[in-house]
């Protein structure tokens, strides 16, 4: 079978899951933007259309964007079944965090001056910008590279008392309950607080997060046969700097963020405070600087997995990063910088079917990473993996123009492959 026809029956099989979630008048409409956005690089709609031939009236795709009446969340549940039948049995991995999108207009749905957290030397500290949090599934690549997979976006309201932590638990609440894998959330140090926390650990989830160095923990409490008056203790002595820095160092060289790095790690299981007497285990991570010559400073890591060793707690954390390309990729090179709808419910629902091509393409990377013609499109990276951006460049080039709309068979409510392709 040739690679354009594995790439179809791929995406056909695929494209059926997705469509389970989305109404059957709308299911054409919705193949067609969405194997548009496959092989778009911009945000705009206008150019989806365009991508893929329009054979139909502007006003179907026009309806089911502005005048929908199914959500998004459906469709991020569709996306989460696909993900997990293409991915290994396991604990399943997940990764919160937010970004910015920066906007010039006033009317723009969730614009607001927002706190930029980058600390660029060019950059001013407030900017008035669009916040999204998002949610994704952490994957280990070709070559066994980190990458996160989006599965639930939202924008966070300019007003109200709606913040990033409410909509975080809002998304992890609205696919949680797809699969009965084990859970673990990864995310940085501005969503490890109880509100956010502690919920996810009674719905029998895993966190692991970077905490503030100065986090308030306590040894265990030592527990005395002897009965005694009121309630039992939940804290022990305090951990000081002192005592922090008498735990027993171990220092290893360990692959992370890309590189191979020299690491210094000190762990302890503890008690925190801010989670009100949760257990958890608590690793300090040191990395050593080559051009200073010095150790950088410490970095606190909480994870409620108290079983798990320092190190692996460390390179399970190090998977955290992924998010930070994925947002790179879709804001400069997948067109969220180019989502100019005007209200929120419709952006938010074509980021989410943007999204979806985005995981796509890939699922796609990993399925044809063998037979991927590289000589063809990027000969200068023969010998390096394939990424979802190659993938998108040779999906352009195979498949720009092709009429997306006869495979969707509206009987039996299924994508079928088509037997023989049109011209460009």
């Amino acid at each position: 079978m040739s690679l354009s026809k594995r790439t179809e029956f791929y995406l056909s099989e695929w494209i059926n899951v997705l469509l389970t979630a989305v109404p059957l008048r709308s299911q054409t409409s919705f193949l067609e933007l969405l194997c548009g956005c496959m092989i778009s690089p911009e945000g705009w709609v206008s150019r989806a259309i365009s991508a893929i031939g329009c054979t139909r009236h502007w006003t179907a795709y026009f309806k089911l964007l502005e005048r929908g009446t199914w959500r998004t969340v459906p469709l991020a549940r569709a996306l989460l079944r696909l993900v997990l039948a293409v991915l290994p049995s396991g604990t399943l991995t997940m990764v919160l965090d937010d970004t910015l999108i920066m906007r010039c207009s006033k009317r723009a749905p969730g614009v607001a001056w927002r706190r930029e957290h980058s600390g660029k030397t060019n950059r001013p500290k407030h900017v008035w910008a669009q916040c999204i949090v998002t949610l994704g599934v952490s994957v280990l690549g070709n070559g066994g590279v980190g990458m996160v997979l989006p599965i639930l976006s939202r924008l966070v309201p300019e007003t109200g008392n709606t913040n990033k932590l409410k909509i975080a638990l809002a998304l992890v609440r609205a696919v949680s309950g797809v699969t009965q894998r084990p859970i673990r959330v990864l995310f940085d140090s501005w969503f490890m607080r109880a509100r956010l926390v502690l919920p996810l650990l009674r719905r029998n989830m895993h966190v692991i997060g970077q905490a503030r160095i100065d986090t308030a923990l306590f040894l265990p409490p030592v527990r005395s046969g002897v009965p005694r008056r009121g309630r039992p203790r939940i804290y022990g002595k305090r951990l000081s700097a002192e005592a922090i820095e008498a735990l027993p160092a171990t220092e290893l060289t360990m692959r992370l963020y890309g590189k191979e790095q020299r690491v210094r790690l000190r762990s302890i299981v503890a008690v925190a405070r801010f989670l009100k007497g949760t257990t958890v285990r608590a690793v300090w991570c040191q990395f050593y600087n080559d051009k200073r010559q010095e150790w950088t400073k410490r970095r606190l890591i909480l994870t409620s997995e108290v079983d798990l060793e320092a190190q692996t707690i460390v390179q399970l954390y190090a998977r955290r990063w992924g998010i930070e390309p994925l947002f790179h990729n879709l804001k400069r090179w997948w067109g969220f910088n180019n989502l100019w709808q005007q209200t929120r419910t419709v952006l938010e629902l074509w980021m989410q079917i943007r999204s979806c091509a985005w995981t796509l393409t890939q699922l796609l990377s990993l399925a044809i990473a063998e037979d991927f013609p590289m000589r063809e499109i990027a000969p200068w990276r023969i010998g390096q993996p394939v990424t979802a951006g190659l993938v998108a460049q040779w999906l352009r080039r195979e498949f720009t123009g092709l009429a997306s709309h006869t495979p969707a068979h509206g009987k039996s409510r299924k994508f079928q492959r088509p037997e023989a392709r049109h011209a460009p």
